[in-house]
This record gives C-alpha cells, structure tokens and sequence, in this order.
C-alpha cells in the first residue's frame, strides 16, 4: 500500500490565482476532479442531479467546499495559512506512523493505495470548529477545514482517525450487522489511536467535550441500547440531538457528538483494565472490548 497526496491545495491555489472568468472551470479540473471517487457515490446517493447541473459544481455545494465564488484574496490567505502551519505535511507524516504502528498487512488486512485530500472548506456554512473529515469511501481521506488559529494545531489528527476506520471498518465491517455497540467502538478507537499520535489536546471536541461525570451519565442509555440496530436511532446516539433535528429523525435527547464521548472513555478503560495497546485492541471483536473493559458493569 502506498500513500499519495491529492493536488486539492495546489489545485484551488492555481483556480484562485486564475482569471475570474476561468476561475471555476479551473476548480472543477484542478480540485474536484482529482478527487471524484471522494464525491461520485455520495452525491448519487443524495439523489438524482439535474441534468442541466455540473455534478462536480454541485458535489463542491453540496459538501460545503471552497470554491472561487467565495472570494480569491480569502482563499489565497486561507492556503497561505495552511501552508505555513505545515498540517498538511504533518498529516501525512502522521499517517506513514500509523501504517507502520497498525501494520495492516501482517493482521491479514490488504488495503488499496490510500489518497490523501486536503480540501479548504467553506467557512460560512460550516459549522465550528470549521473543520471535519471523511474516511467513507475505501481508498480515501478526506480532510475539509478552513484554518483558524485554533484548529490548525488539531487537523492532523483528522486523517489519522479516519485512517484507523479504513483498517477497522476492513476488519469488522460496520455494515450489515450494525449495531450501537460496534459503532461506539469504532468511534473511541479511532479517537484513541489519534490521541496516542497526536497527543489529547489536538483531538477535536467531538471526543473530550462532554466531562466524566457527564459520560456516567449517559452509561445506562447507551447501555441499554448497545445492541441497538436501526441506523437512524443509532446515529441519533452517536451524533447526538443537533443530528437528529438535522436530519429531521427523532430527537432522543442525547449531548450533541455523545457517542464519540462514551467511545472513547469506553476504550480507554479497556485498555486501562486489560494492558492491551492499541494495535491490539484495533484487532479485538467490539463485544470483546465492551465486555473487558467493565465500562458498563452492573448496566448489562
């Protein structure tokens, strides 16, 4: 396997510094191509394209992109500053590490070369942190943010967790037998291999947000539904409550993001009770980690 760098920072660069009339045809070649497996399936998925609608364009709207209709000079200053923050180089240098440290391969895992995309994101419509990423589609992480003093320390450890699911998700699919349990799972290992690379204070605050006592908490719901199999209802506890208003699904009234929250402490404590590490435990069944970790005693 083979680690390669989209050209998506280089790309929007050279649309920004383009004619204004060329500037989008620009972008639909330099940064929305290269990176058309990131974006083909899901917009398909989102629904038919008018015929008469670019789908590359509409993709770039949809997944709130920055495209040059947003202005060049805060474009240009926004690459700037990613640039001189060295993320991107960072990320990269990063995923090497996990490669090596999660040894794909020798765990029976064979992944395809992995491409790494860098996307600006549009800061008027996404939502602070102004930063997220995607792992969904095999092959690819995607990492979108538009820099701010205070994220640009913390995106490194974007493409490292989405880099963690590509090996999980290979190893125990989420899918068809997706349950509460499996995803809570997935989630805190993915944040807790990013945290040992990255260091805690770095990871975003999906993971750390809600305190300890809060975490207690939610155990007994989350326990009582960790075998919970209707996709819409588990998304509502990973994703908590803004999700679900989103979405229009029904609001359990769950802490925005709790399920990264229970993920992670759940993980930690089963690491902390059995001495496993992490490669191990990225190779241990989900109900195995659950059970071992004691994390629910007494809920079960």
């Amino acid at each position: 396997m083979k680690l390669h760098t989209s050209p998506t920072l280089s790309g929007l660069r050279k649309a920004l510094q383009a004619p204004q009339e060329h500037q989008m045809s620009e972008f639909l070649q330099e940064v929305m191509e290269p990176i058309r497996p990131c974006w083909e399936t899901p917009l398909r998925h989102m629904g038919q394209v008018p015929s008469e609608q670019n789908p590359a364009f509409l993709a770039a709207q949809r997944f709130l992109f920055y495209t040059p209709s947003q202005g060049s000079e805060r474009g240009l200053q926004a690459l700037q500053h990613i640039e001189d923050s060295g993320a991107a180089a960072q990320s990269m240098q990063l995923l090497k590490q996990a490669v090596d440290l999660l040894q794909p391969e020798a765990h029976g895992i064979i992944l395809q070369d992995m491409h790494f995309a860098f996307v600006v994101g549009d800061p008027e419509r996404m939502a602070p942190p102004l930063y997220t990423g995607a792992g969904n589609v095999p092959g690819w992480i995607l990492l979108m943010a538009f820099p701010t003093t205070e994220n640009l320390p913390k995106l490194p450890a974007i493409p490292v967790h989405e880099f963690h699911h590509q090996i999980r998700f290979q190893y125990e699919p989420l899918f068809p037998e997706m349950t509460l349990g499996k995803y809570l799972v997935a989630e805190g290992l993915a944040e807790v291999f990013a945290a040992s690379l990255c260091g805690e204070e770095h990871l975003g605050p999906w993971a750390t947000t809600l305190t300890l006592p809060e975490v207690e908490n939610l155990k007994p719901r989350f326990a009582a539904a960790l075998h919970c199999a209707d996709f819409t209802e588990v998304r509502g506890y990973i994703f908590g409550d803004w999700a679900a208003r989103d979405w229009g699904t029904p609001v359990l009234g769950i802490p925005d993001f709790a399920g990264y929250a229970v993920g992670y402490r759940l993980v930690q404590a089963y690491l902390q009770k059995t001495g496993k590490n992490m490669v191990q435990a990225t190779y241990t069944p989900w109900q195995e980690i659950v059970e071992q970790s004691g994390f629910f005693e007494g809920l079960l």
